[in-house]
């Protein structure tokens, strides 16, 4: 039997294009998939970065990791973030994290052997290390650095359509800030647009490598505030309430998918180059304080 993959017959002999009868077929109320957790089919498109020492091309690029189409800046708003924190003792050569945690609080329960059984408590004004691979210790060359990485995960709208995108490295110190302005103004995750776009860092400025960092809008810069719309709130706050029922369902291994986004070759700074998790007061016995968000790695 012959079958014509671009369009169907209904029942009175007209042909029906592939995109109707897909759009009929989601009408149906029993998919065959009712075995199955609906999270464990939910993957949403990741928005990611074209580094050079990425597989994607051409670098220097936002990148739709599904359809290809790439972008020199992309207009989002925030739906929901997640922050999560691997540890790989040989780096990104290690495929799968030998620890890990979903909330940067504590390890996630299918992890065999944790480091330690916290990852940080709660401060009255941020996170404090409690695991000594979550706090920042200067090594021999003066830089700081933690055995832990730290990633944002971010369910973004842009265009009306929903992506993930990652931010970690010297990408995280930049969101950080531009969440604390908008905490600042008063204002929902989900009331501001952004327009982000990428800064080339390079040897010649000193880092150890050259790779591309996204930046983020000033909201108290006046020049800068045509980058920054602000939007009607409750527009998204349906789409946000979901991502955080996703966020908190969603597989764990979710925020450790490998997405060519790690900056392979970047200097470490001093750690108050990032933004404040706790009080002094409310330090760990340590020879760096680990009051500050991010440094780079």
């Amino acid at each position: 039997m012959t079958r014509n993959k671009l369009a169907r017959t209904n029942e009175q002999g007209n042909a029906v294009s592939l995109g109707d009868q897909m759009k009929n077929n989601t009408q149906l109320q029993g998919l065959g998939f009712e075995i199955f957790g609906e999270q464990e089919f939910v993957r949403y498109p990741v928005i990611g970065v074209n580094q050079p020492t990425s597989d994607y091309k051409p670098e220097g690029k936002f990148h739709n990791r599904v359809t290809g189409d790439v972008y020199d800046a992309v207009d989002v708003v925030f739906l929901g973030l997640r922050r999560s924190m691997t540890f790989r003792p040989n780096g990104y050569n290690d495929p799968v994290p030998a620890c890990f945690s979903n909330d940067a609080l504590r390890p996630d329960p299918t992890v065999e052997q944790p480091v330690h059984n916290v990852c940080h408590r709660m401060g009255p004004r941020g996170l404090i290390a409690e695991c000594p691979n979550a706090r920042w210790n200067r090594t021999g060359d003066g830089k700081a650095r933690r055995a832990c990485d730290l990633r944002y995960t971010a369910a973004v709208d842009m265009d009306g359509k929903q992506f993930l995108m990652y931010f970690q490295g010297r990408s995280i110190a930049p969101l950080e800030r531009f969440l604390s302005q908008v905490r600042q103004f008063r204002q929902p995750l989900f009331g501001v647009r952004a327009t982000l776009n990428l800064i080339y860092r390079t040897k010649k400025e000193g880092f150890m490598g050259n790779f591309y960092e996204i930046n983020f809008p000033d909201m108290s810069n006046p020049s800068e505030r045509e980058r920054i719309e602000v939007v009607n709130a409750l527009d998204y706050q349906e789409l946000a309430q979901f991502f955080k029922d996703y966020f908190d369902s969603a597989p764990s291994d979710l925020y450790h998918e490998g997405e060519g986004e790690h900056e392979k070759s970047v200097t470490q700074a001093n750690p108050r180059d990032g933004v404040r998790y706790a009080d002094a007061t409310e330090q760990n016995e340590s020879s760096i304080d680990d009051r500050w968000g991010s440094a780079d790695f």
